[in-house]
Order: C-alpha cells, then structure tokens, then sequence
C-alpha cells in the first residue's frame, strides 16, 4: 500500500463494508475501480480504543467475500 496512504484514509472515513475481525479489530472494505495497480478492493483492518485507534495493515484484493467472513458489523 505505499503510495496509496490516501486509499487508507478513505476507506477508514467512507467503507462500503465493515467487518468484525478475528479478535476485537474491524475490517474496513471499499470498492475501486481504478487503483495503481488495477480495479481493486482495499482492506484496511484497524481497532478502536476509547479516544483513539490505528491500522492493523491494509492491502488490496480482488476477492473481498474471501476476507469478510464473520458477516457484516455495517454495509452502505
């Protein structure tokens, strides 16, 4: 994701989807048409603390049903 820091804070303030995570992270999920690289999904997964949060990681796939596995915290 370098070069795509932009992608990140997009898809962290405007997901399409959000997911619950493996322990108590969220997995955000946006749809691009057009990424450097091609039509992409990126996947940011992150946590919230109570005034605060950060990235986990973030990357992009093509597949994002392969990743949103425990369903849906929220969809836009």
């Amino acid at each position: 994701m370098a070069g795509n820091q932009d992608i990140v804070f997009e898809t962290l303030e405007d997901p399409d989807i959000i997911s619950g995570g493996k322990g108590k992270e969220f997995i955000a999920v946006k749809h691009y048409g057009k990424t450097s690289i091609s039509e992409k999904n990126a996947v940011v997964i992150y946590k919230e603390q109570e005034n605060d949060g950060f990235v986990i990681t973030a990357f992009m796939t093509s597949k994002p049903e392969k990743i949103v596995k425990k369903g849906f915290v929220w969809k836009k």
